[in-house]
C-alpha cells in the first residue's frame, strides 16, 4: 500500500491509497468466491458455476460489494499508519481500478485545524451600550396600554377602527373568483390612501368597490400578486371595532398590580436599568468575540458546524414542525461564530494560565445571589446542579478571559452602517 496526503484547506484533506493490483486482485476474488457459494446459476449447482460464469452475470454486483467491503478496510490501515486523526469518516471522492492494475482511491476527510491565537490585547472592538433614557419608561407604559386595550363593536368605520372585511377578486367581467378575508387598522396598513379613504365612513354589511393599491405600490399581500394588485376588488364590511386604550393613571398602575402609578414608573425605570445593564453585558462580550475571530481568522471543519448547528435547530424544528435540515442551515452562521468563539478563548485560557480559584467561585455564586435577592446559602442549596456542573467554571473562566481583554482593548464607536437611524 502507498499513500499520498494533499491539504485542500485548513481543515480538509485528501488521502490518496494505491493497493498494488497483486492485493486488489487477492481481495476481490474473495468476493467472487462469497457470489459462487449464495448465487443461482442455470445448469449448475450452488457453489459449482465457473468463476468466469459469474463474473459475466454478476460483474457490476461483484466490483460494488468488492468496493464496499474493501476500501473501508484499505482507508482504516491508511490512516493507521500514516497516525492521522481525521474527526470525521474519510468519503471516497475518486478511484477507479481495473483487474490487472492498481487501484487508486482518493478519501476526504476533516481535520481540526491548528488554532494559533496572534492577537488577543490591545483590540480595537466596535461597541456602544445602550443609555438608559426616560422616554424608554413612557415607551414601555404605552406598550402596557396597547397590551390592555379593549375592543368595542362599533357601526361606523374611521381612522383607527379595527375592520374585518371580505376581499372579493372580481374579474373583466365584474364576477367574483375569489373570496380572503383580511383584518386591519384603517389609516395604519398596507394598502392605499385612497382604499382607507373610500372605506373611510363605511358601515357593516357595506360593499365598497375600491383599489387596493395604486399601480406605482407593491404589493405585500401574499395572496395578491403585482400582476392583480390594481384591479378593482369589492370588499364587504363584516366588523368594526373601536380600540379602546386605557389612560395612564393611578387606576392603570393597580391593574397592573402596583400601588400607583409613580410606583409603576419608579419600579419600570429600575427592570429597564437592570435589562440594559445584562443586555450591555452580553452584547459586549458578543463584541469582544468577534474582533478576537476577526483578528485571529481560522477555517472550522463544516462537519463539526453542522453537527452543532442541528442540536441548537432541533428543538425549534420539533416545535414548529420544520425540517431539520432546512433549520440547520439558519443555525449554521451562529453555531460558527459560538465555535469560533469557544476555541479562541480556549487558546487564551493556556497561554494566561487563567484558573477559577475557590475564593472567586465563592464571590460569582455571592453576586448571583444577590442578583436574586436569596441568601447565598439557601441558594447553593438550590442551584447546587448547576454550581457543580462543568459548565459553571468554563462560563467563570470565559468571563475572566473576556475582561483580561476588555481591560487591554478600547471599546470604538460602531461603523456608521451598523448604526439604526434615530427616530426625531
Amino acid at each position: 500500500m502507498k499513500t499520498s496526503i494533499k491539504e485542500s484547506s485548513q481543515c480538509v484533506r485528501e488521502l490518496t491509497i494505491t493497493i498494488e493490483s497483486k492485493t486488489a486482485i487477492a481481495d476481490y476474488n474473495k468476493i467472487v468466491n462469497q457470489f459462487k457459494n449464495y448465487v443461482a446459476i442455470p445448469g449448475f449447482r450452488k457453489g459449482k458455476a465457473p468463476i468466469s460464469m459469474i463474473e459475466k452475470s454478476f460483474g457490476p454486483q461483484i466490483k460494488d460489494e468488492f468496493y464496499n467491503q474493501k476500501l473501508g478496510d484499505y482507508y482504516k490501515d491508511a490512516i493507521d499508519a500514516e497516525k492521522i486523526h481525521p474527526i470525521n469518516q474519510g468519503e471516497a471522492s475518486e478511484f477507479e481500478w481495473e483487474k490487472g492494475k492498481d487501484l487508486v482511491v482518493t478519501f476526504k476527510y476533516e481535520v481540526m485545524p491548528d488554532i494559533k491565537v496572534e492577537k488577543y490585547k490591545g483590540l480595537k472592538i466596535p461597541f456602544e451600550p445602550v443609555i438608559f433614557k426616560k422616554k424608554m419608561v413612557e415607551a414601555t407604559l404605552d406598550e402596557y396600554r396597547n397590551k390592555m386595550a379593549t375592543e368595542t363593536p362599533v357601526e361606523t368605520a374611521e381612522t383607527g377602527s379595527i375592520i374585518d372585511a371580505t376581499f372579493k377578486f372580481l374579474n373583466e367581467n365584474n364576477e367574483v373568483t375569489k373570496e380572503v378575508n383580511r383584518k386591519f387598522v384603517l389609516g395604519e396598513n398596507q394598502y392605499s390612501k385612497l382604499f382607507n379613504t373610500k372605506l373611510t365612513g363605511a358601515k357593516i354589511e357595506d360593499e365598497i368597490k375600491t383599489k387596493l393599491f395604486t399601480k406605482s405600490q407593491k404589493s405585500e399581500d401574499a395572496e395578491i400578486d403585482n400582476s392583480i394588485k390594481d384591479r378593482d376588488f369589492l370588499v364587504r364590511i363584516n366588523a368594526i371595532k373601536r380600540k379602546d386604550i386605557p389612560n395612564i393613571d393611578d387606576d392603570f398602575a393597580k391593574d397592573l398590580e402596583y400601588d400607583s402609578l409613580k410606583d409603576l414608573n419608579s419600579k419600570v425605570e429600575i427592570e429597564l436599568k437592570a435589562k440594559i445593564e445584562e443586555d450591555n453585558k452580553n452584547n459586549a462580550k458578543t463584541a469582544v468575540l468577534a474582533q478576537l475571530i476577526d483578528e485571529n481568522s481560522f477555517e472550522l471543519p463544516q462537519s463539526i458546524v453542522k453537527q452543532v448547528a442541528e442540536n441548537m435547530a432541533k428543538p425549534y424544528a420539533e416545535t414548529y414542525k420544520m425540517e431539520l435540515e432546512q433549520m440547520t442551515q439558519m443555525y449554521m452562521s451562529v453555531a460558527e461564530f459560538n465555535l469560533k468563539g469557544h476555541y479562541l478563548v480556549e487558546e487564551i485560557k493556556k497561554i494566561e494560565e487563567i484558573k477559577i480559584s475557590n475564593d472567586e467561585k465563592e464571590d460569582i455564586i455571592k453576586k448571583a445571589a444577590e442578583n436574586v435577592k436569596m441568601d447565598i446559602e439557601k441558594y447553593k442549596k438550590m442551584y447546587k446542579n448547576q454550581i457543580e456542573n462543568n459548565d459553571f467554571i468554563y462560563a467563570a473562566e470565559e468571563d475572566k478571559v473576556i475582561e483580561l481583554i476588555k481591560k487591554s482593548s478600547k471599546f470604538v464607536a460602531l461603523p456608521k452602517e451598523n448604526k439604526k437611524p434615530t427616530k426625531k
